[in-house]
């Protein structure tokens, strides 16, 4: 009976294995990069309980529970404008540390998972240049698995038979005659709008693509998160809206914003950006998208919400019109030059207020 048992559990364990092959199934090994879905989770080193959280688990948690594409801000750090740490925004607010050590913990998962390609986009708010980038990248251990394009998109099997897993974009400054690897992002995947605040209002427009580019057949990132907003007197600031992310990511939503944009573009999202991954069915959604299996959740014990008496704080204003921070990956440079003062206040409100 016991041996059994242990051949029943190795063979579920192999079923898993297979299932977690080529970013969602083996069925995907032999399509183009540019053929799939993939989940992507906004601002993915900005974790709870920081007031500008939009995750719950770490990168690697990520990872390891189907998410492939990674969202990254370039901010510069408080202590030295040269090095770049992982910021919301800004990094008194939320700081997650120096991008090679998350670069370090990607390129180990990626030795450990020799059959899986990973996707970074960079929101370089601060216009780093490419080069800049590139050394921190240097710094880490994770330059063996960079892809380099070249005109068209190779099979997810191919790039994992040249072990080249890592496809890197950045929204600004790029700069491919000196890193080729970082990909203008805007060339080749446009968005749909990020700035939403209800649940109904998401929609299928062309929000942010390079200039005189067709958006049909250019791959594409489906936004699908929303924001609340707190307001500190005539400022409003919008923030990660966890209290909604149950219905934001409900297989409902998600899908029929899905097929709103396959119908628009007559191509299926290639991203799917969520808040709160493991809040909904993001995941299943994506899996049905691909029309793969979907790979079981690794069990997680539920993060609280946000308390409930912060709801009073967290809406949408029925005011006028006010100043107005998004804490976002945008690319204005106004948020940065004009309420420096501001986002300590926020960073104050936080510690008061949600802790």
């Amino acid at each position: 009976m016991l041996h059994i048992l242990i051949l029943l559990l190795c063979g579920f364990q192999w079923i898993s294995t297979v299932k977690a092959e080529c970013n969602g199934g083996v069925d995907l090994c032999n399509r183009s990069y540019s053929d799939i879905t993939q989940l992507i989770t906004h601002d993915s080193y900005a974790l709870t309980p920081n007031i500008a959280a939009t995750q719950d688990y770490n990168i690697i948690d990520q990872l390891n529970d189907g998410v492939r594409g990674i969202k990254l801000s370039a901010v510069p750090s408080i202590g030295n404008p040269q090095v770049i740490h992982l910021c919301h925004t800004f990094c008194g607010v939320l700081d997650a540390g120096l991008v090679s050590n998350t670069l370090n913990s990607i390129s180990q998962w990626l030795k450990e998972n020799p059959k899986e390609v990973v996707t970074i986009m960079w929101n370089n708010l601060y216009n780093f240049k490419a080069t800049q980038l590139a050394a921190a990248y240097e710094a880490s251990e994770i330059m063996p698995f960079v892809y380099l394009h070249n005109t068209t998109w190779p099979t997810i099997q191919e790039m994992i038979d040249t072990n080249k897993r890592l496809v890197n974009f950045v929204d600004a400054e790029a700069d491919t005659a000196q890193v080729p690897w970082l990909m203008d992002q805007f060339s080749h995947v446009f968005e749909t709008p990020y700035d939403n605040v209800d649940v109904n209002s998401f929609n299928c427009n062309v929000d942010r693509i390079a200039k005189d580019l067709d958006p049909h057949g250019m791959m594409y990132v489906m936004n699908h998160f929303i924001y609340g907003v707190i307001e500190m007197g005539a400022l409003k600031i919008e923030i990660p809206f966890k209290e909604k992310a149950i219905s934001t990511n409900a297989k409902e939503s998600i899908s029929k914003h899905a097929s709103n944009c396959t119908s628009v573009f007559q191509k299926k999202p290639n991203f799917v950006e969520v808040d709160f991954y493991t809040i909904g069915d993001a995941l299943s959604v994506v899996s049905d998208l691909n029309g793969v299996p979907p790979i079981p959740l690794i069990y997680k014990k539920p993060v609280p919400l946000v308390d409930n008496n912060s709801t009073l704080a967290i809406r949408k204003s029925n005011l006028s019109p006010t100043e107005h921070i998004l804490i976002d990956n945008i690319t204005s440079n106004s948020v940065r030059l004009v309420y420096p003062i501001r986002w300590w206040c926020l960073a104050l409100f936080a510690s008061l207020y949600f802790y």
